[in-house]
C-alpha cells in the first residue's frame, strides 16, 4: 500500500492492526506530534477533513487513526473522498473498522479506499477494572499483566497513563479529606460514591500510602505522560516503570 492518503483497515483482529500503526509509524518517520488518533463517532464530516487536510509539523506526513469509522455517515464518507488529494498532500489516515460492513455502508462502496483486512480471532476483551484494582492492592505483576491486557486490546500508553493519573488523583483527594477529618461518609458523599465499600476499599488503599508519596506519583505520572506524548520516552517502557514505582510506594512508609 502507498502510504499517503486513505487506508481502511478492516477486521476485528485489533492488535495486528496496531502492528502495521506501529510499522506505518516508523517507516514513515512521524515525529509524535504528528500522530494522531481520532474518534469518527465525536467528530462531523467536516470537522474529520479538517483534521486530516492539516499539514505535518515535523515529520513528511501526518498519521491519523480514525477510531469507529464504521460510524461515518455518507456524507462524511463522501467528504473525505472529495478531499482525498488534499488529504494525500498531508496525511496517511487510517480508518479502523472492528465490525462487519454491510454491502450499503458507504465505506463498503468506497472503492477508490484501499483495504486492508485482519481477519484473526478477536482479543478477549480485557477485564474494565483489573488494572485499577491490581494497582490499589499494590500487586505489580497483576497490574502490569492487565495493561497488557489493556494494550492488545487497542489502548494506548498515554491512555493508561490517564487511568494511572486518575487513581492517583482520587487517593490524593480521599488522603486530604481524611486528614482533615472528615468522616468516611462525608468523604464519600463529597466524591459521590454510591455504596459503601467504595469508600472502605479506597480507605484501605490510601492507609498503605502517605500523602508526599501520591503527590509525588502524581506528579511523576504527568511529566512521563508529557515525556511520552512528546518523544522524549518510549510510552511503553514509561508506563511500565511507572505501574512498578505505583505498586511500591507506600511500603516504604506509613501515612505521613
Amino acid at each position: 500500500m502507498t502510504s499517503a492518503g486513505l487506508h481502511l483497515f478492516l477486521g476485528p483482529d485489533r492488535p495486528s492492526k496496531l502492528e502495521r500503526l506501529r510499522a506505518l509509524d516508523r517507516s514513515l518517520k512521524i515525529h509524535p506530534f504528528d500522530r494522531h488518533q481520532l474518534d469518527a463517532a465525536a467528530m462531523t464530516g467536516p470537522e474529520l477533513v479538517a483534521a486530516c487536510r492539516q499539514q505535518p509539523a515535523l515529520s513528511p506526513l501526518r498519521l491519523i487513526a480514525v477510531d469507529n469509522a464504521h460510524k461515518l455517515q455518507e456524507a462524511a464518507v463522501a467528504a473525505l473522498l472529495e478531499h482525498a488529494e488534499a488529504i494525500a498532500a498531508a496525511a496517511c489516515v487510517i480508518l479502523l473498522v472492528e465490525t462487519d460492513l454491510s454491502v450499503k455502508h458507504p465505506l463498503a462502496k468506497a472503492s477508490r479506499i484501499p483495504t486492508e483486512r485482519f481477519a484473526g480471532r478477536e482479543t478477549a476483551p480485557a477485564k474494565p477494572f483489573a488494572f485499577t484494582d491490581a494497582l490499589g492492592r499494590q500487586d505489580a505483576a497483576a497490574a502490569l499483566e492487565a495493561a497488557h491486557e489493556q494494550l492488545a486490546a487497542g489502548k494506548d500508553a498515554t491512555q493508561l497513563f490517564g487511568l494511572v493519573g486518575w487513581q492517583l488523583q482520587r487517593w490524593v483527594t480521599v488522603k486530604r479529606l481524611l486528614q482533615a477529618r472528615q468522616t468516611p461518609a462525608e468523604a464519600a458523599a463529597i466524591l459521590g460514591l454510591k455504596h459503601s465499600w467504595q469508600m472502605e476499599r479506597l480507605q484501605q488503599e490510601v492507609s498503605r500510602r502517605s500523602l508526599g508519596e501520591l503527590q509525588d506519583q502524581l506528579a511523576r505520572c504527568w511529566r512521563l505522560d508529557t515525556d511520552a506524548k512528546s518523544g522524549r520516552t518510549i510510552p511503553d517502557v514509561a508506563i511500565e516503570e511507572l505501574i512498578v514505582e505505583v505498586c511500591g510506594a507506600g511500603r516504604r512508609t506509613a501515612t505521613r
